[in-house]
């Protein structure tokens, strides 16, 4: 069983995605003039721009067999073993995490460990989380 959840995506995560490309556009049409300066800002905009889109294309949660394989771009991947989730309460928060939407999932994992994802199918994300754990319990 290889089932794949993509990430819910928030309203403001798109449209800061479509201002910082603007604005990205937009600086390069003003600083045409000065090539230092249009190489910086190529170097430090277009990295951020790759790093949000591929935020944007590539935040998802497999659930493989025992384990939850949790993605958000190439900066983070982790995985859990699905039975050493112990809790699952539903939270709208803006703390750092692998989601990009407040409304999400914390998972309890461990005895103090914690991870938030959102995805767009919740409750049937929980609902294959506990046909793998039916230990969990949800708050």
């Amino acid at each position: 069983m290889n089932k794949i959840y993509k990430s819910k995506v928030a309203k403001w995560y798109i449209w800061f995605c479509i201002i910082m490309t603007i604005a990205f556009i937009g600086s390069i049409y003003l600083c045409y003039e000065s090539s230092w300066v249009l190489i910086i800002d190529i170097a430090s905009m277009g990295i951020c721009l790759i790093m949000i889109y591929d935020m944007l294309l590539h935040t998802d949660y497999t659930i493989n067999g025992e384990k939850l394989h949790i993605r958000c771009g190439f900066l983070f991947q982790m995985d859990i073993h699905i039975s050493k989730i112990t809790e699952i309460t539903h939270k709208s928060t803006i703390l750092s995490s692998p989601a990009l939407s407040a409304k999400r999932i914390g998972l309890k994992y461990g005895r103090t460990n914690w991870v938030y994802v959102s995805p767009k199918e919740q409750e049937e994300f929980i609902a294959t989380l506990k046909s793998v754990n039916p230990e969990i319990k949800e708050r």
